[in-house]
């Protein structure tokens, strides 16, 4: 089925439903805002359409995988009939299939330090989803290079969470420290053209390690069910497969549910930046089960 109707009847109804959240003005600046999500799978692909279906038209995806079966329990763009296309390119179909005047590039390639300066320099502000240290250093290097803002969640123990925790490095102002600084990571120290692969890939280990040591003394705790929000123990082996993770990069535990709280939440946190916004949750991000009044959440237990 399709429809015809013109641009602006299209936003005219986009925004009907969300008619008294925004300003006319803000509803021009989240338009025409240009977004960079790095990493389309799970928070990434979920954080994209929420922006898309926000109102945002200009959307960057950045990401070199396909769709494999394993993804479809969490990424939104992941389906039968998207298994083994580009996520790029699935979530490209996606959102024009939301919003048919959206304006999407894709880099299939993902992210790297010959390409960073070109992805960086049409975004506003960059959503940091990918997984790996040759994605998120020259990113946050080139980001601070020409001020623009990035979220992404913290992978440094011990300050790291299960949560929908977004961290904010705000490359507008002057001083903030890139993420690799901050990770503690000797690439810091050498010119991005200067650095290797395998060094990036070391620091992966790295943190790898440091997280499997972070694991292994959850699971070992009274407090682990808690710890990992479930009832259940852990499956037998679990920790022995997670610690023979795929190409020792950091493999998490990822639930559906959960990632797409995450994305929803990087999502409004983009919004908030665009419009210059300092609370717009018109929603839960964080609920007490055994809240004694349940029709009541408490936003202080935002992380």
């Amino acid at each position: 089925m399709s429809i015809n109707v013109s641009e602006e009847e299209f936003y005219e109804m986009l925004w009907f439903r969300s008619s008294m959240v925004f300003t006319d003005k803000e509803k021009e600046l989240i338009k025409n805002a240009r977004v960079g999500v790095i990493g389309v799978g799970g928070t990434g692909g979920i954080a994209s359409e929420q922006l898309v279906r926000g109102g945002v038209s200009n959307i960057t995806l950045v990401d070199p995988d396909i769709f494999e079966l394993s993804n479809i329990n969490r990424q939104h763009f992941c389906t039968i009939s998207t298994i083994g296309m580009k996520k790029v390119e699935a979530g490209k179909k996606r959102l024009l299939d939301i919003n048919p005047f959206a304006k999407i590039r894709t880099f299939e390639n993902g992210i790297n330090k010959e390409n960073a300066k070109e992805i960086v320099s049409e975004v506003d502000i960059i959503i940091d989803a990918s997984d790996n240290k040759s994605a998120h250093y020259p990113l946050h290097r080139v980001a601070k290079e020409l001020k623009v803002p990035i979220i992404s969640r913290s992978h440094k123990v011990p300050d790291f969470t299960f949560g929908a925790k977004a961290n904010l490095w705000d490359y507008r102002e002057d001083g903030v420290s890139t993420r690799e600084e901050d990770e503690d990571s000797p690439t810091a120290l050498i010119p991005l053209d200067e650095v290797t692969e395998e060094q990036f890939k070391e620091k992966d280990k790295r943190v790898h390690s440091e997280f499997n040591k972070v694991y292994r003394k959850i699971f070992n705790s009274k407090d682990a069910n808690k710890l990992l929000l479930s009832e259940n123990t852990p499956p037998k082996n679990f920790f022995k497969d997670y610690e023979r993770g795929r190409d020792n990069l950091v493999q998490g535990t990822n639930w559906g549910p959960a990632v797409t709280i995450t994305g929803t939440f990087f999502a409004i946190v983009v919004i908030n930046i665009i419009i210059d916004a300092k609370n717009i949750f018109l929603g839960p991000i964080s609920i007490k089960a055994n809240a004694s009044v349940n029709s009541i959440i408490d936003q202080r237990e935002i992380k």
